[in-house]
């Protein structure tokens, strides 16, 4: 734990309650407002006096758990009045008087009465700080007039108005080796002055690399551009061919405007909810169909959903997309340091969507925003990052009865909690979804634009894949951690595997002892100290949180949650690689820690340009702490291989994967049998009939005798 770290949690009880003023939220998982924000960066600029700043980030530090349990057992009692301190964490970066040399600083100021700086900690030798968005943009503006980086253009023999466009890389890594901190740039040609023109389509050889802190040009690196051997344009004879390349456009103007037709016969899909939504938000704390909890946004892992309860029972104290990790599988240099960590490297906060009625989510909405602030300081909103709204799901359960033809079914109806992220060419759509039988699922989606690099036409890779002329999609992963802080019915709980496998098959004994070979079991082992565990889906391998303090009634087992994990394809890199080295969560499907305030994020506090030594997940499971009947975190890495196909170009269709948390023995009964049956009456469908836009019941009435209906069969 930092120095900063020790100062969080032990500062509740210096601070005292009940002094934040009218303007500071009264829930202590709030956000940072932006009044709180200008009073953090007011107190820094007080200390600072007369030095160049640069503000990174900051978000809302959170009570530990000692003083917010409590606290949020009072508000569900309603009985919660005093508010607890409210400490903003901020990364500064600071100039020394020279001048010559930036010093980075995590920084806490209590944003209650008169802030203060209480606490500045230098970012620790060999550790870098994320990137930010006026950074990148300095940098790429930097890049874009230098000298040496312009004569390399030249040499390509670009059309004499050629636009070229240079996004902003995380560097990645060479080796275990301490290195200055750098931007990397992918660079493109620009087929038109549209900026909305697909330029992905177009990759240049070339890969050139920025001083973060100076903005000074580090070096200029060349690609290999046949598709097995490390040769380079340097190593090319001729002119480099960009004429080969084709526009691959995706905007719908550019793509009008070049005589692209859309498809006609899409008929308008409205989703109509004539009494509003079901849910109600207060603050944000958020009720509906018996659930209730507070949504969090920060800088680091975007959307936070804490204190989860289900009909006033504890379930979950705190969920998040705790990391996520991108190694792409090109082992030739520069490509070899080809790996990001999207939320630690830049912020799921930062680069969150501001999401519109219409576009991202159907039906009633609502939406959160975001405060944060720009690189001098000045205030920014972020206006709706979260949007929340109701979805049909189908059949949640059903039964006909077969001698009376009648049916009993529902369907379900969840809701969603959803953010969407772009950094750079790609997105990350991430999905919390609530069920009314007190499931909880996360979905992520991954869609966007490959990251694409040069490859000479008629060249194919064992790299990648060519989806345009000239094109290389290169092979890569996207591998999620998931962080699960239980609760279930109370913070002392213990992990079980749990897999379901065949009895040994003897005709020798009696039937009980399986005779006739049909039998299995569930096998039951109890995870009692920190450390990994992996999925087995030949084994049905499932993994419950139980509360062994609290038996459930009927079945006289304890109480519990199940994760039913996602069996992904881990990290591909070697074990002796710093790719590997750096993806602390890669390794294994599952983890289970001991709760420790501060412990958030599995591939550690600073991922960027990281080298082995983040101090994440692998140092905490190390401890071997007890984990049995205690208070604990439970860690689940997923994600997707991906290997191009042209398909995916010059947008990817989402690609979408879920895990799921269910209820296991909590309830004494299905939680779903007090939801409404589903009528015609409350759902007024209306019946297809080909080549007519029907209105009215007669009509309908006479379709469905026209199409051989059987009314007796549905719901009333």
């Amino acid at each position: 734990m930092t120095v900063v770290d020790s100062i969080v949690f032990s500062i509740t009880s210096k601070l005292g309650l009940g002094q934040a003023a009218d303007d500071v939220p009264h829930h202590p998982l709030d956000p940072l407002s932006a009044a709180e924000i200008a009073k953090s960066v007011e107190a820094i600029q007080n200390k600072h006096a007369g030095q160049r700043l640069w503000f990174k980030s900051t978000q809302l530090v959170e009570p530990p758990k000692s003083a917010l349990g409590p606290w949020l057992d009072d508000l569900a009692e309603g009985t919660a009045t005093e508010r607890l301190p409210r400490i903003a964490e901020t990364l500064l970066g600071k100039r020394d008087k020279e001048g010559a040399e930036w010093f980075v600083y995590r920084t806490l100021i209590p944003v209650a009465g008169d802030a203060e700086v209480i606490v500045e900690e230098p970012v620790p030798v060999g550790h870098h700080v994320p990137p930010d968005m006026g950074e990148m943009i300095a940098a790429e503006e930097a890049l874009l007039n230098h000298p040496e980086f312009k004569a390399a253009v030249e040499k390509l023999q670009l059309p004499l108005k050629a636009k070229v466009v240079a996004d902003g890389w995380i560097y990645g890594a060479d080796g275990t080796e301490q290195t200055p901190r750098y931007i990397a740039f992918m660079v493109y040609l620009s087929f038109s002055d549209d900026p909305d023109t697909c330029h992905y389509a177009a990759p240049l050889p070339i890969i050139p690399t920025i001083h973060a802190d100076t903005f000074e040009l580090a070096k200029l690196e060349y690609c290999p551009i046949y598709g097995t051997s490390d040769k380079t344009l340097l190593d090319y004879e001729g002119r480099f061919p960009w004429e080969a390349y084709v526009p691959n456009e995706y905007d719908a103007g550019i793509r009008a405007a070049a005589g692209l037709s859309t498809r006609d016969d899409l008929k308008p899909y409205r989703v109509i909810q004539p009494e509003g939504a079901s849910f109600t938000l207060k603050g944000r704390v958020i009720h509906w169909q018996k659930w209730s909890m507070h949504i969090g946004f920060n800088y680091r892992e975007g959307v936070v959903l804490s204190d989860i309860r289900y009909d006033g029972r504890k379930t979950f104290y705190r969920l998040s997309v705790s990391d996520m990790t991108v190694p792409y599988g090109d082992p030739r240099a520069p490509f070899h340091r080809k790996q990001a960590f999207d939320l630690g490297d830049v912020g799921a906060g930062l680069t969150a969507n501001e999401l519109a009625l219409g576009c991202d989510c159907l039906g009633e909405i609502a939406y959160l925003n975001f405060d944060h602030f720009t690189n001098t300081g000045s205030p920014v909103t972020q206006r709706g990052v979260v949007c929340i709204h109701e979805q049909d799901d189908g059949i949640g359960w059903k039964h006909t009865n077969f001698r009376t033809n009648k049916p009993s079914v529902v369907r379900s109806r969840i809701l969603i909690i959803q953010t969407v992220l772009t950094v750079a060419n790609y997105e990350y759509i991430f999905a919390w979804k609530f069920d009314q039988v007190a499931g909880i699922s996360l979905e992520v989606r991954a869609t966007g634009i490959l990251s694409t690099v040069a490859i000479l036409p008629g060249e194919t890779s064992p790299y990648g894949n060519v989806v345009s002329t000239g094109v290389l999609a290169t092979n890569h992963q996207h591998l999620f951690s998931i962080r699960i802080d239980p609760s279930i019915d109370g913070h002392n709980n213990t992990i079980v595997q749990e897999d379901s496998v065949p009895m040994p098959f003897d005709k020798t004994n009696p039937p009980a002892d399986n005779r006739w070979g049909v039998g299995y079991t569930v096998q039951k082992t109890s995870i009692t100290k920190s450390g990994w565990a992996d999925a087995a889906p030949e084994k049905n391998r499932v993994f419950k949180i139980v509360n062994p303090n609290k038996i459930n009634a009927v079945s006289g087992k304890p109480v519990s949650y199940k994760l039913v994990p996602a069996p992904s394809q881990l990290m591909l890199a070697h074990p002796d690689s710093v790719a590997y080295a750096r993806a602390e969560f890669g390794e294994h499907h599952q983890y289970v820690t001991s709760y420790k305030d501060g412990e958030l994020y599995a591939g550690g506090l600073y991922t960027n340009q990281s080298n082995g030594g983040a101090n994440g997940i692998r140092s905490w499971i190390a401890r071997e702490d007890n984990v049995d009947n205690t208070d604990l975190v439970l860690w689940h890495t997923f994600g997707l291989t991906h290997n191009p196909r042209v398909e995916d170009f010059p947008v990817m269709p989402c690609e979408t994967h879920m895990i799921h948390l269910k209820p296991n023995d909590f309830f004494n009964a299905s939680p779903g049998m007090d939801v409404p049956a589903s009528t015609q009456a409350f759902n007024q469908s209306r019946l297809h009939a080909p080549g007519q836009h029907l209105q009215g019941s007669n009509k309908v009435e006479v379709a469905a005798k026209a199409n051989g209906l059987n009314r007796k069969s549905c719901c009333a």
